[in-house]
């Protein structure tokens, strides 16, 4: 018999492929070699062939394809919780944008390493970061550093400017020269963090730059991000500019199709449904991102519905004062629960929905469905391993409800990139992580302090 020679196996593991058939194997293996995924099947069955340099034992617990974040924003980890509790989301965008200008390499390279490192760490392999990078290349090395995926837009792209100096066609010519600025990434097909087109959407975009975005994402085979309809204001500002509904405007004038990717999406009116339908386009559904604000998307939001009419809807978290922590299971659970609470009915959504969610529709939405998003031979190997010594895994007679529902990311393990384990036993074996949290710790004080903002104190006195 021939026996083939891998860089890694994992055995014992209870595995969720999310290959077409869904199957699941209760005492699967996994092989990796140079990054690929080259056998899946049962221990017993493909042990014997193969001859590994490291051999993982997931001691019977959970491995599934990496979490995918598609709609991210990182750099305000300096400046989280950096406003008072209660405050509205018109309060906390002035601190955004004057932190924004003070934002140099370094302190991106912070904020992006410490954003990549929690995801990581809570079973994230691959984001999409969805505007506000302006110092790319530090950014990439922080996301390299950790070892995670990234898809990375560039700056914040937009020509309509309500108050600002300057004429439409300045701004536009800025933001033509900022599309699709990280482009550059995608000579490696293979590199980690890669780029994509987005613009800032919410009634900030023209025509003329939003089909100029469309037009560079088809030539470049990437997809095209951006916000739209997150609470009713911009909404509703979008149909006095358009004239019409944003969604049937943008079907009219050509902009659709199924490499778009729209974040948030918490106002849909009944006309805006079909071109949604029709078109494929993938909606980033960001649960706590509504919730955090009283914006209501939970509420009146028609994710669950596109999505059993069969629309792409996966996953995201926004940004770090805009979520609970970047975490995808966490954001998936929120989804359900709100999903059966909104319509009265504990079935409108299973775990294995939001499951989908946070895998293979995640993949689809950014592009990589071809090589992320499930465990199949010839994929690319992103994986987490959960744990099986705490106490909410037990007592183990439906794992997926238990990771999703009981032990969440406080499960996670282990998380493989690429083939190359970047989180082990919970903590990153790349990166001395208490040197970043003490970085940080130093900047976040530092940067509020230059922006003439205090810490918020609460509402209980401090002695």
């Amino acid at each position: 018999m021939n026996i083939e020679s891998v860089d890694l196996i994992v055995r014992n593991a209870y595995i969720v492929t999310m290959d077409p058939d869904r199957r699941v194997l209760t005492n699967g293996l996994i092989a990796i070699k140079n990054g690929v995924l080259t056998a899946i099947g049962t221990d017993r069955g493909i042990s014997g062939a193969i001859r590994a340099d490291r051999t993982i034992d997931a001691h019977g617990a959970l491995v599934h394809p990496g979490f995918i974040d598609t709609h991210i924003h990182l750099l305000y980890h300096n400046i989280r919780w950096g406003i008072e509790d209660g405050a509205g989301w018109g309060e906390a965008l002035p601190i955004h944008q004057e932190y924004g200008q003070l934002v140099d390499p370094d302190i991106a390279s912070v904020s992006a390493k410490l954003a990549a490192l929690e995801m990581a760490r809570n079973g994230t392999t691959c984001f999409l970061e969805a505007g506000g990078v302006a110092n790319g290349d530090a950014v990439s090395s922080a996301i390299e550093d950790v070892g995670i995926r990234g898809l990375l837009g560039g700056p914040f792209v937009r020509d309509i400017m309500p108050d600002s100096l300057g004429t439409a066609e300045e701004h536009r010519e800025v933001a033509l020269d900022n599309l699709g600025v990280e482009l550059k990434r995608n000579s490696d097909p293979n590199g980690l963090v890669r780029g994509v087109v987005t613009v800032s959407g919410m009634g900030s975009v023209s025509d003329e730059l939003l089909l100029a975005a469309k037009s560079m994402s088809d030539d470049h085979g990437v997809v095209l991000n951006m916000h739209q309809s997150y609470q009713m204001e911009d909404t509703e500002n979008d149909d006095l500019r358009l004239g019409r509904h944003p969604l049937v405007h943008y079907e009219d004038i050509g902009v659709l199709g199924d490499n778009c990717i729209f974040s948030h999406v918490n106002i849909v009116r009944d006309d805006e449904v079909r071109p949604i339908v029709d078109n494929r386009i993938s909606i980033a559904w960001c649960p706590i991102a509504s919730m955090m604000y009283g914006v209501g998307g939970t509420i009146h939001g028609r994710h669950l519905e596109l999505y059993k009419q069969g629309v792409n809807i996966a996953l995201g978290c926004d940004s770090a004062n805009w979520t609970s922590a970047f975490d995808v299971g966490e954001q998936a659970f929120l989804a359900l629960l709100t999903a059966r609470e909104k319509t009265g009915r504990p079935d409108a959504l299973l775990a294995e929905d939001v499951f989908q969610m946070a895998t293979l529709n995640g993949a689809r939405a950014v592009g990589m469905s071809d090589r992320l998003g499930s465990l199949e031979v010839g994929k690319r190997a992103d994986l987490i391993i959960r744990r099986m010594d705490i106490p909410e895994a037990f007592p183990t007679l439906d794992p997926i409800r238990s990771v999703l529902y009981s032990s969440r990311s406080k499960s996670v393990n282990t998380v493989i990139v690429d083939g190359e384990v970047v989180i082990e036993n919970g903590s990153s074996t790349r990166i001395d992580e208490e040197e970043l949290f003490a970085r940080s710790r130093e900047m976040s004080n530092a940067l509020l302090e230059r922006i003439g903002r205090k810490p918020p104190i609460g509402s209980w006195p401090r002695v």
